[in-house]
């Protein structure tokens, strides 16, 4: 709570409470007082006077009770006025509260106070009403609302006022006597004061009515969202009309019979209910903040599409609310059903918010525009689908990872198969045939008896085991080159371009020198896009830089070649693409047709867990 909030609530709490102090200290409490007429809370002078007859006496409870409508009116509107700042509901609340409040000098013996209380009684109706026409925001939009709203206030304050100027409550004959002096007199004529207050009471009449039509309406036209809302006023605010229109009736038209003192009690109920049923639809919304926790619930147990948003509908109270996902491919919103779909128009009953938590749409939540008047609830509900819709995404990612992981696992057995067989086809066909070739001949050698022909097969059987010897350390070699642990990955390079088929110029060095796995991935992912721009790119000359980034190992290696190359299952890149992200690094690939091939691989100095996902390595389909 902002101290411009905490200051808010404590002005009008004080004053409210200043207010009622000085109600009470004007309140006459003498015999005569308390059985005048005249003073009866709430009724104008006719209806004050047919009440008489039947009203206990003005007492402490009444006092009490007079007193918490006004707190109710009060409490009401900060809570509102708290909750939704930029709406006039609040204030209207708390101004008619204050209003209430201050009509209750009516009870006091002083002339000025008693008149200026009768002249209040019935002024908090016509502030009241605009938040009854303009539910929820108490704002009015069209005109003919603004002149009911002017003739409220016309017959409150201008027919109040006019059905006193012709009535002396003291000349009016009663079962007790009035003593209250009425300043705004002019002469006592009752033919005149009852046909005004018979005019005035008819024009309420027709003013109740139509309040009460345009509620009906509202509730019959409103949207879902609007309807649930709209619910506590519609039951409210029908049932303190009839109550009024009972109080009126009872005692405008003297029906016999017609009054009862449970009537005349009833008239504060109206003033309780309808504070109340604001109050109510804005902890309602309150409620639904914390119910939009039912949908976070759902993220984990359902998928976004069902659980979630039938959670949020039934938090706002709105059936009609959907979530459209943004299809970056077609460039348009999509239902759950993939229809493409178009965000409301301004004239449209629906208002949308779009969701863009990385600066692009990712979806749109769709739903009754009556839903905009509680900007802190959308928020909750925004901030909600957000956390929803990632975590679907880390789910998916994952799902994918999990996949991309199993995929892995098999390329690297089929490689590790693979590199087995060609070892030992390596060995068969070369070093272990050298060998054989190199046995036969000693033994000939040692069966012959002629010294030439022995030096011979000696001779022979020398150079089978030198050139076995020489295979088998270029076979070691492949495996793992020892100059790399020698002498490092540049090294090991340079090694590596002296015996390639085509030019290579390599440039840069790892300072300081990574761990020996990633000098090994890097020296491998070179070797094999070395091999590839010897076999396949046609090109003649090939670049290889290396340097450390942002604590990474960084390799790129180009080639003037045709391009057109790709990475997909199966083939030596994919391995490559494997054998990085095992290492927590990346393999990227650019190779256009006919503008070359560069291969960019990022390898952390320090290994971490593998990454496996469409964003970070860029694949291309396809095999080289």
């Amino acid at each position: 709570m902002t101290p411009r909030t905490i200051a808010l609530i404590g002005g009008v709490t004080a004053g409210a409470a200043a207010l009622s102090v000085a109600v009470v200290l004007s309140v006459d409490w003498s015999e005569a007082a308390l059985y005048d007429p005249a003073r009866i809370l709430l009724l104008g002078p006719r209806e004050a006077f047919k009440a008489a007859a039947v009203s206990p006496v003005f007492g402490r409870v009444e006092l009490v009770l007079f007193l918490l409508a006004g707190a109710s009116f009060v409490a009401s509107g900060l809570f509102t006025w708290t909750n939704r700042p930029r709406d006039l509901a609040g204030p209207l609340f708390v101004l008619a509260g204050l209003v209430w409040l201050a009509g209750g000098v009516r009870r006091s013996s002083d002339p000025a106070l008693f008149t200026a209380g009768a002249v209040l009684t019935n002024i908090y109706l016509p502030v009241m009403i605009p938040v009854l026409l303009g539910f929820p925001s108490g704002r009015l939009n069209h005109v003919w609302e603004r002149w009911c709203v002017g003739a409220c206030w016309a017959l409150a304050v201008i027919g109040v006022s006019a059905e006193w100027m012709f009535f002396d409550p003291r000349e009016v004959p009663a079962p007790h006597r009035s003593t209250s002096v009425n300043l705004l007199l002019i002469r006592h004529d009752p033919v005149i004061a009852d046909r005004i207050q018979l005019l005035v009471g008819a024009l309420v009449f027709v003013l109740a009515i139509v309040l009460l039509g345009v509620v009906l309406r509202r509730w019959r036209t409103g949207t879902p969202a609007y309807r649930s809302g709209f619910s506590p006023v519609m039951v409210f605010a029908p049932i303190a009309g009839l109550i009024i229109l009972a109080i009126l009736l009872s005692t405008a038209i003297q029906l016999p019979g017609s009054m009862h003192s449970w009537v005349l009690d009833l008239r504060y109920v109206p003033i309780v209910l309808l504070p109340m049923a604001i109050a109510y639809g804005q902890m309602r919304y309150r409620i639904a903040r914390s119910a939009v926790g039912d949908a976070m619930v759902a993220i984990g147990a359902a998928p976004i599409g069902s659980g979630f948003v039938e959670a949020l509908r039934r938090a706002l109270h709105d059936p009609t609310l959907e979530l459209w996902r943004f299809d970056a491919g077609r460039g348009c919103y999509v239902d759950d059903d993939g229809i493409a779909r178009e965000l409301p128009a301004d004239s449209d009953p629906r208002v949308a918010t779009v969701l863009e938590p990385a600066g692009s749409p990712l979806a749109a939540l769709v739903f009754d525009e009556q839903l905009q008047t509680e900007p802190a609830l959308l928020a909750v509900v925004r901030g909600a689908t957000e956390l929803a819709l990632e975590h679907e995404r880390l789910r998916d990612d994952l799902a994918d990872q999990l996949a991309e992981v199993r995929r892995s696992r098999e390329r690297i057995v089929a490689a590790g198969d693979a590199e087995r067989r060609r070892v030992e086809r390596d060995l068969h066909d070369g070093a272990q045939q050298r060998l054989v070739a190199a046995a036969i001949l000693l033994r000939r050698a040692q069966r012959s008896a002629d010294t030439a022909t022995q030096d011979d097969l000696m001779t022979q059987g020398a150079a089978e085991l030198d050139t076995a010897l020489t295979e088998l350390r270029e076979l070691a070699r492949g495996v793992f080159p020892p100059i790399l642990a020698e002498r490092g990955l540049t090294a090991a390079l340079t090694a590596l371009a002296e015996r390639a088929p085509i030019a290579v110029r390599i440039q840069g060095d790892l300072v300081p020198r990574p761990a020996p796995g990633i000098e090994l991935a890097a020296y491998f992912i070179a070797a094999e896009a070395l091999t590839n721009a010897a076999k396949y790119s046609g090109g003649t000359h090939v670049d290889i830089e290396v340097d450390v980034v942002a604590e990474s190992a960084r390799l790129v290696i180009a080639d003037d070649g045709r391009g057109g190359a790709s990475i997909g299952p199966g083939g030596g890149l994919s391995g490559l693409c494997d054998r990085a992200a095992a290492l927590g690094g990346q393999l990227l690939l650019d190779s256009a047709p006919g503008t070359g091939t560069v291969l960019t691989a990022t390898l952390p100095l320090r290994a971490r867990e593998p990454v496996f996902n469409e964003d970070s390595r860029q694949r291309r389909g396809g095999d080289t």
